[in-house]
């Protein structure tokens, strides 16, 4: 069924823009999407403006903390879910692989004690997607 076939017609997904002073927590770290879904309904109703930008603002500080000395080029897909009620739920994907295993586990550790947020009703799916690339020597 087409959004148009419903009354009214709800957005079940968002991605974020983000300018780009936004998207880099530090020079190699770069934010390549934000976006925040819902199975059903509108989800701007269900989870607060605020309540994302405190979340990536967390997660920008421990990625710029974890990947700032990078040698290596990999990206990290992080998925949070946001209930009313319990602790914030997540999973990470990455593409980085042995080399990267110290400072992936780091990462990992960190954003494993985020659990302080809450979506405003039902179940929001909040991701994050980082693509990390070797740090300049000067």
């Amino acid at each position: 069924m087409a959004c148009e076939d419903k009354e009214p017609c709800k957005l079940n997904a968002m991605e974020v823009f983000l300018p780009d002073v936004q998207r880099y927590p530090v020079p190699n770290v770069r934010i390549e999407k934000l976006i925040f879904q819902t199975e059903s309904g509108d989800v701007n109703q269900k989870v607060s403006t605020d309540e994302l930008n405190r979340l990536k603002e967390e997660l920008n500080g421990i990625s710029a903390k974890a990947f700032k000395e990078s040698t290596t080029s990999f990206e990290v897909l992080i998925q949070f879910r946001l209930t009313p009620s319990s602790n914030v739920d997540f999973k990470m994907q990455t593409t980085g692989g042995e080399k990267e295993d110290g400072i992936l586990t780091s990462f990992y550790n960190a954003v494993s004690k985020i659990n302080r947020y809450q979506s405003i009703k039902d179940d929001v799916l909040v991701v994050f997607h980082y693509k990390i690339t070797p740090t300049e020597m000067k």
